[in-house]
């Protein structure tokens, strides 16, 4: 028989272990950035800049970092062509972010910004996702699901 969980523990835990995880670090140049458990499959942080708004929104920012990462492999010329290109603008559509100039960014109310750092996240790593969309991934799994409906 399964013991229930002790939602009281569970939540400080979380709660304790999350904010450890997320820390807002001042930069040499005076900037700030965000230091989450997002990473690229390299291991490489993403870099998540945080700034203030004329407005009094709070700003995230990769400062083209993806898109960079992505050119490290890929044609980023070719990657923003054709259906890769519909499926970013679907991804930044459905996540509300923005993409402007090679730039992802995100703003907020300051009192929803946490949220907005997972949905940032969340869709930074979407964003990445779409390299695996080579000819030849795609056609090795075309196979194997072809050979399964056999």
């Amino acid at each position: 028989m399964k013991m229930p969980l002790d939602t009281t523990n569970l939540q400080q835990f979380l709660c304790e272990k999350l904010c450890s995880e997320v820390r807002v670090i001042r930069r040499p140049d005076g900037k700030l950035m965000l230091h989450t458990g997002f990473t690229f499959p390299d291991g490489d942080r993403f870099p998540v800049h945080v700034s203030g708004t004329p407005t009094n929104r709070v700003r995230l920012s990769d400062l083209g970092h993806t898109l960079m990462h992505i050119s490290y492999d890929h044609d980023i010329d070719l990657f923003l062509l054709g259906t890769r290109r519909q499926l970013l603008d679907t991804i930044v559509s459905e996540s509300g972010i923005s993409l402007d100039d090679g730039i992802f960014y995100s703003e907020s109310s300051f009192e929803t910004v946490s949220d907005t750092i997972f949905r940032f996240g969340q869709a930074l790593t979407r964003v990445y996702d779409l390299t695996f969309l080579s000819q030849s991934r795609v056609k090795s799994i075309f196979h194997e699901d072809l050979t399964h409906l056999r």
